[in-house]
């Protein structure tokens, strides 16, 4: 136990305490919007403006009530669900091969394929959906989760793709070697062999492209504005020239942020192992 304390003492600097109490105060810059919006949106209106601010109040539902009754926002939230599903199932079945022949096979300008890919999910958005809603609109597309989905993969896939062979190609080619030693052919290869070592990676990069096509506004707002609606556009409709719900508008922004946030908490080692992996790259 003496040890054990004259180790932590050890530890204590005047320098690791000032880190300590910086990053506390980053973590909480960047939890207090989030607490704000999620109490915020278990008040009423009345106490959301309030000032000075309520801090103790007994939980009220009607923000949410009114949200699934009157504004169809499970509705949206299905949407939401299947388009960003179906788009990051997709992404990841053909973007990870698709990864794998970058990092490990002899393609001519690879590094510039891979570079593309990259300068695709850099594209804004708004510089494809004028093409996006001629072509969509002769197709009678328009309004569908088909095109959701489409446009979506537009970005989504090229990122999958890129953050996966840059975890590929930092594992070590002797493990494949060893695994072609065994008789393995190249499907068992990627899913026994190469998807287990690059886990970490994997998760982050599901992560990664789950948020952006859970969070896409733009596609939403101009190629599905009515049945099939996701939640980021919906949200934009809770808003009113003539007054202001605070506790609808934040049950809304709470309903769209919980999905990512819970699936963040789940796989945070992995997503943290595969971003600090990232970040290392060279």
């Amino acid at each position: 136990m003496t040890r054990y304390k004259s180790n932590f003492a050890r530890r204590l600097t005047p320098r690791t305490i000032l880190l300590n109490i910086l990053a506390l105060f980053i973590i909480l810059a960047f939890l207090a919007p989030i607490f704000w919006i999620f109490a915020s949106s278990l008040k009423t209106s009345s106490q959301v403006v309030s000032i000075p601010p309520v801090w103790f109040f007994k939980p009220h539902f009607e923000g949410y009530k009114e949200l699934f009754l009157k504004e169809n926002f499970l509705r949206y939230l299905l949407n939401s669900i299947e388009v960003s599903g179906i788009t990051l199932i997709i992404a990841m079945v053909f973007g990870f091969p698709a990864a794998y022949a970058l990092a490990r096979y002899n393609i001519r300008r690879k590094e510039d394929i891979a570079f593309w890919m990259l300068s695709l999910f850099m594209l804004p958005p708004l510089a494809v959906m004028f093409p996006y809603v001629i072509l969509f609109k002769t197709l009678r597309l328009l309004d569908t989760h088909l095109v959701l989905i489409i446009a979506h993969l537009t970005f989504v896939l090229p990122l999958a793709i890129w953050l996966l062979q840059r975890f590929i190609k930092e594992m070590p080619i002797e493990v494949e070697e060893a695994a072609d030693l065994d008789g393995a052919n190249v499907f068992q290869k990627m899913i026994l062999v190469v998807l287990p070592y690059i886990r970490s990676g994997f998760v982050a990069t599901v992560l990664l492209c789950f948020i952006f096509s859970w969070n896409n506004f733009i596609f939403s707002l101009f190629l599905a504005p009515y049945r099939a609606r996701t939640l980021p556009a919906a949200a934009m409709g809770l808003v009113s020239y003539v007054s202001l719900n605070w506790n609808k508008i934040t049950g809304g922004i709470s309903i769209i942020l919980l999905p990512p946030l819970i699936l963040t908490l789940l796989a945070q080692r992995s997503f943290a192992k595969g971003m600090r992996g990232l970040a290392g790259l060279k």
